[in-house]
């Protein structure tokens, strides 16, 4: 499900776009002014509706400052509807902009656009709860923080990934990893790196959410939260 951050200081406008979020199926965070976009930036966050003047400065320029390290697609709300003003905003790394008053159902296709959009871009990248993992650059990342991994870690993660769901057996698993660099790789040494990346991903490796044990069989990725 996909978490949509509604960073506006009019409370009965943010209210109001929370309440209609929530009804389509969207979770959501709230903000009122930067201090609490740069605490709700700490956790998962698929989306920004973005309010362009805040009580603690413009978000514009705040947007310029993260844009970088914020990877999801933002839209300003505002009711400067100026030509100038839109360059600036875009300028600062907005996907889109609406201009005050707007309608709500014209908020939400606009919202579903930049979502859609941005699937598509990041197809390459794995989401589920806190974790992020990127096949491209082989980096794995929970709530942001980058988390280093072994080669043969980074193989067994995919592998988990990219058959999320499905039990795989130890001798799947083996032949998936032999080749890694040419070594041999036995059912103790896949049992060792399982226990490896579970230490650096799960808060509780004897309540494992991710990799799951089937015992006498193998393993399997459980991703019931997967974004």
């Amino acid at each position: 499900m996909e978490r949509i951050l509604v960073a506006e200081d009019d409370q009965a406008l943010r209210s109001g776009i929370v309440y209609t979020l929530k009804k389509e199926g969207y979770e959501t965070a709230t903000a009122g002014n930067i201090k609490e976009i740069k605490e709700a930036l700490d956790g998962p966050i698929d989306a920004v509706l973005l309010d362009i003047s805040l009580p603690d400065g413009d978000s514009r320029t705040f947007l310029e400052m993260i844009r970088d390290s914020l990877d999801v697609p933002v839209i300003f709300l505002t009711a400067r509807n100026t030509e100038r003003d839109m360059i600036w905003g875009f300028d600062a790394g907005a996907d889109d902009y609406v201009t005050k008053p707007f309608s709500i159902p014209l908020l939400l296709r606009r919202l579903r656009v930049v979502l859609r959009r941005n699937r598509k871009e990041d197809s390459h990248i794995y989401r589920s709860g806190e974790l992020s993992y990127d096949f491209r650059s082989k980096i794995l990342t929970r709530n942001g923080d980058g988390i280093a991994l072994s080669r043969t870690e980074i193989k067994i993660l995919e592998i988990l990934i990219q058959n999320r769901g499905q039990v795989l057996t130890w001798e799947i698993m083996l032949e998936k990893i032999w080749d890694i660099d040419g070594n041999f790789v036995d059912k103790n040494t896949l049992s060792v790196n399982i226990a490896r990346l579970r230490s650096k991903i799960e808060e509780d490796r004897k309540n494992p959410k991710w990799i799951q044990t089937i015992f006498g069989i193998g393993y399997k990725w459980s991703d019931e939260d997967a974004g």
